[in-house]
């Protein structure tokens, strides 16, 4: 369900002239989505679906109720606000509340493409034709997902806050395995815009990747330099942007606290060719133009030149250390350089390729310390050049020795990781020494 910013308005007043609370907040966001998908070279399935979501928060001094609906009728409407207010009065009091912000001003939208709103499930079909092409043209058995949003969202307060978006986005994935089953391959890519997708490109680096990993000799877990692909990237980086919080760290519970007090904010952390911003209105992928409580997402260095230069800071915490207000980020753009993947692989003498993780779980989070596997494509380089395939690994590893580790960085692109696949990234693949591979994982 798509509603244009007039119809998201006039339900927004709708919503809010029912209110009787102290203050009151709607937040509602539609979506239409298609999709479609390969597997065994063919097109499989296709589909479409729509939806509408609302949520009122209401607040009677510090005691506050919410309540959720997917219906826009008048009567749903004045339902939710009164079982949002039933909730309120019976909540105990947050000592944390904090009324809704004012009218702010929001940067411009860069994330709806009119071209992508016209595409349909037979448009999707016929550009799976690529992939399918490329896997016959191969021998190899290829699948794919692909995968079109369009959706709104809007934020509306009794304060006289008021911001809505309009969205699209395509995600494509794309797998490949060797009819032996002794070979797999991957690729995906985001974006906004149909224009600002080469499918070619990502079918043929799905079946490469699955020609080349057939037959991979065994290789011992240990720490080994490694070149991780921009999905592998994009999972570990942000597990690491979205742990940037203040609160944790002021509080002695991160790996930002300082011994004895305080925050690392400030220091050097990492390499010094390490930059990590977000920014909405970044034209490969733009973030939504808002946050947290409808705060605007504004430009950000995170971390730059190493040194960690912000921290995430919701309102009542900004208001306990008397310090600004930061807004969690609407994506994730890690600097590069112009160097491609084979560039990098060029430059390294003993090594380890991973094209992609998952199963990406916290095992301590002081230290941000994560596990998972590797899949996919997984390469010995020696000396300049892919070798051969390997066995796939488990890994421990935190993305805070990562970024202290690299050796060097190349071209950022679009990318989606397992885990972190809902915040638009522009990462670069990244080579780092000392990656630890703790033990083998039968899955090829």
């Amino acid at each position: 369900m798509i509603l244009s910013e007039e119809e998201a308005r006039e339900i927004g007043t709708k919503l809010l002239s029912h209110s009787r609370a102290e203050t009151a907040v709607a937040e509602m966001a539609g979506w239409s989505r298609l999709n479609v998908r390969l597997a065994c070279n063919t097109v499989t399935t296709d589909g479409e679906d729509e939806g509408f979501h609302c949520r009122v928060a209401s607040s009677f001094g510090k005691r506050r109720g919410e309540a959720t609906g997917n219906k826009a009728e008048p009567g749903d409407l004045a339902a939710l606000v009164r079982r949002s207010e039933e909730v309120a009065r019976v909540s105990p009091e947050d000592p944390e509340f904090l009324p809704p912000p004012g009218p702010q001003a929001y940067p411009g939208s860069r994330s709806y493409s009119p071209e992508a709103a016209r595409l349909t499930t037979k448009d999707l079909a016929e550009q799976g034709r690529t992939i399918l092409a490329a896997a016959e043209a191969e021998r190899v058995v290829g699948a794919a997902f692909l995968e079109c949003e369009n959706s709104f969202s809007a934020y509306m307060a009794t304060s006289g806050l008021w911001v809505f978006q309009q969205s699209t986005r395509l995600q494509y994935t794309v797998s490949a395995r060797t009819r032996d089953g002794k070979g797999a391959g991957w690729a995906a890519t985001a974006a906004y815009s149909p224009s600002e997708i080469a499918l070619p490109a990502l079918a043929h680096r799905a079946v490469e990747k699955a020609l080349l990993s057939r037959h991979p000799k065994p290789l011992a877990p240990g720490r080994y330099t490694v070149l991780l692909e921009p999905s592998a990237v994009c999972d570990l980086i942000g597990f690491l942007l979205l742990s940037l919080q203040a609160r944790p760290a002021d509080e002695g519970r991160s790996f930002l606290s300082r011994p004895g007090g305080g925050t690392l904010l400030g220091e050097t952390l990492f390499a010094d060719s390490v930059s990590l911003r977000s920014d909405p209105e970044d034209p490969v992928a733009p973030g939504s133009i808002y946050s947290t409580d409808g705060l605007p997402a504004s430009p950000r260095n995170w971390i730059e030149g190493g040194a960690l230069r912000e921290l995430i800071r919701a309102r009542f915490w900004a208001q306990e250390k008397k310090a600004p207000v930061v807004p969690e980020p609407t994506n994730l753009l890690l600097a590069g350089s112009g160097r491609s993947t084979e560039e990098l692989i060029q430059g390294i003498d003993r090594g380890v390729l991973v094209t992609r993780l998952w199963y990406i779980r916290t095992v301590d989070p002081r230290t941000l310390l994560l596990t998972g596997l590797t899949r996919d494509g997984t390469f010995r380089i020696e000396k300049g050049k892919i070798a051969h395939p390997v066995n796939n690994f488990r890994f421990n590893e935190s993305p805070v020795s990562l970024l202290k580790n690299v050796l060097a960085l190349g071209k950022p692109e679009a990318a989606v990781g397992s885990e972190i696949d809902d915040l638009p990234a522009r990462i670069p693949a990244l080579v780092a020494k000392e990656f630890t591979f703790s033990s083998v994982s039968q899955a090829s």
